[in-house]
């Protein structure tokens, strides 16, 4: 990777608003499981979401976010952006099939593809990857 080129100004400036825009999306959303925790529980259900699944999925997306800032692990990186991009298609399904305008969906959607097609050439590859063994030197 000798011959990398640089990213420029306008790619990390772009970068770092889709970026930030999905950590904020993301924060909303586990801050908004805890605080309105019934009121979530009830429109999950409303979808035909089991009650149990509103605080694993707060979890879920802490540990997604967590993982995208570290920029540690490479393979974890993949996950969790595929994942949060799961969850925005699920969430515009689900709103849409219900008439409603998800807006968050869709700019999470937006900023998720921006972000992860980004994130590489801005703040390089991770350099492990999780749960693969470095090869033993003989």
């Amino acid at each position: 990777m000798a011959n990398r080129v640089a990213p420029s100004w306008a790619e990390k400036i772009v970068y770092w608003i889709a970026t930030l825009l999905m950590f904020a999306l993301m924060l909303i959303a586990i801050i908004g499981y805890h605080a309105r925790y019934e009121g979530f529980v009830a429109t999950f259900a409303s979808y035909g979401f089991p009650h149990w699944v509103v605080l694993p999925l707060a979890y879920l997306k802490l540990l997604a976010l967590l993982v995208i800032a570290i920029n540690r692990w490479g393979n974890l990186k993949h996950i969790a952006y595929g994942a949060y991009f799961i969850n925005m298609i699920a969430a515009t399904y689900v709103h849409v099939a219900n008439g409603e305008q998800p807006i968050h969906a869709y700019i999470g959607l937006v900023v998720v593809i921006m972000s992860y097609v980004l994130s590489n050439r801005v703040r390089g590859v991770p350099p492990y990857d999780a749960f693969i063994l470095p090869a033993r030197s003989s």
